[in-house]
Formats: structure tokens, sequence, C-alpha cells
């Protein structure tokens, strides 16, 4: 009972740092960031993403409520430093990025400090997992999404002349007989890259155990992003042609954008399981 409540107690404090630092020092920098979420502005996949780990730390309740608590106050205030001066490093910028990073490391040197170091090793991967929902730099985000949306408009528009569908592409308006469409930068398939990304460090975190294996599934979802991209293009240009140019719009765009993005993530689910499926059969027989 004395352990139970002096971790209580323990979380009331942190959860009251935590607050006082998000509303007085990092006030603005967390208000930029849930404006950037909210707005699609970079980080449209954050939104599922304290959901998810909030997942991670359900199924790892039990051990954490096996640990006891201990204070690190060392290497937790290192970790506070560090924080700290990844913020002062940040002044000046109007990137989100690093700012929202330091409150990241500030929690969990608080964490560290406060809790231990047995509990933070089960906390550290939900609490930096949070990250993934922070935007990228506007440079390095848009240098990554010219690339994408050069290589998607490329690669849809050599799909249509391999179906001898009449295409024509002038930089990045590809002309069709009833609708000339131009593929901007909100088209370029950066959206999936990041989606996907977040999504395959999630499904490798929860079903692979081994380094290699969750190494793989995230690496996966790069030319995985590609061919979404690929085909989401491709398919807007084939509903544009034999259905008519009105599904180059908003709605029908969103819905086979998410057509798109949904089938390619249960497809490569079900090919995961499908081969892991298949090695645990090869195991359990060389096995035997």
């Amino acid at each position: 009972m004395i352990l139970w409540l002096n971790g209580r107690l323990r979380l009331l404090f942190l959860f009251i740092l935590l607050v006082g630092f998000g509303v007085f020092v990092y006030g603005g920098t967390l208000s930029s960031l849930i404006y950037s979420v909210l707005n699609r502005e970079g980080s449209s996949h954050g939104l599922f993403v304290p959901f998810i780990s909030g997942y991670f730390l359900w199924l790892k309740r039990e051990r954490i409520r096996q640990l006891e608590p201990d204070f690190a106050l060392v290497p937790g205030i290192v970790m506070v430093v560090a924080g700290f001066g990844m913020l002062f490093l940040s002044r000046g910028s109007t990137e989100v990025a690093l700012p929202a990073l330091s409150f990241l490391v500030v929690a969990a040197g608080l964490a560290m400090a406060f809790l231990g170091p047995r509990v933070f090793k089960e906390l550290s991967f939900p609490l930096f997992f949070l990250a993934t929902m922070i935007p990228l730099p506007k440079p390095i985000y848009h240098q990554i999404a010219e690339w994408i949306r050069a290589t998607s408009t490329t690669g849809s528009v050599w799909l249509m002349h391999l179906i001898q569908l009449p295409v024509y592409r002038e930089g990045y308006i590809v002309v069709l007989p009833n609708v000339d469409l131009n593929i901007a930068m909100s088209c370029s398939g950066m959206r999936y890259l990041l989606s996907y990304f977040v999504f395959s460090v999630a499904y490798a975190f929860v079903c692979k155990k081994t380094l290699k294996a969750r190494t793989m599934v995230v690496l996966a979802s790069f030319p995985i992003a590609v061919v979404a991209g690929v085909f989401r293009l491709s398919s807007i240009y084939l509903t544009c042609y034999y259905i008519g140019a009105f599904m180059a719009g908003h709605r029908p765009h969103v819905f086979v954008s998410w057509l798109v993005f949904l089938t390619l993530l249960a497809g490569g689910i079900a090919v995961d399981q499908e081969i892991s499926g298949r090695r645990g059969l090869q195991r359990r027989a060389d096995s035997s």
C-alpha cells in the first residue's frame, strides 16, 4: 500500500510539473503543434499518434504496475538540461520541430528522475513515439515532398502509357482528353509516406519481436508509400477519364486517396502475416 501510494504521489507531482512546463514554458510550441495537426500541415497523421501511444502504455500496464518506482535524479536532470538546451537553440526559429522535441526530452527527464530507470524503460517508447506527430522542418519536408511528387507523377504516367490510356505530361500538368490535372505539392504523396512510416513503427512494435524484423517492416513503409502514390494518381486519372472530370474534385479525390491508403495498408499487413505464418510453420517443421 505504501509503495502504491508513493507511486501515485510521484505520478501526481510529475503530472503537475508537466502541465506547468506545458503551459508556462512550452505553451506557444504546443499550440503550434496542435494547430499543425488539426490543419493537416504536414502532420495529418498526428491525430492518431496519441491514441496509438496510449495503446502502447495499455499493453505495458501490468509490467509497469509490478515495478517499484525509484529516483534517478542525476540522469533525469541531465536529460532535462539537454531538453532546455534544445529549446534555447530553437530561439528565433519559426519551426516547431526542435522545441516540440525539447518538451518530450524534458518530459522524459522528469519521468526518469521521479520514476526511476526501470519504469522509464517501459515508458520510453510510448513517450518518444509521440515525436512522430511533430511536423518535419519545412525545408526538409518540401525537399522530400518534391522528390516523391516527381516519382509518383512519373510512375503514374508510365503506368497509364502501359495500359494505353491517352495522357500527356507537361511538368506537373497531366493532360487527359477531358481534363487537365495539376499535381500540386499537397498531392505529392508525402502524407502517405509519413502515415505509412508511423503505422509501420507501431505495427513493428506490437507484432515483431526482433530488431531485424522491426527494421525490415519500417523500411518497407517507404516503397509502399511510393507505390501508393503512383496508384492514387493513376486511380484519379482513370476515374476522371472513364467517369468524369468531377472525380478530380475534393470529395472524390479524398475518397480515392483514403481507399488507396487503406487498401495498401491492409494488403501490406496481410502479406506480412502470411509470410510470418509460413516462417513459423517452417520453423516448427524443422524443429520436429
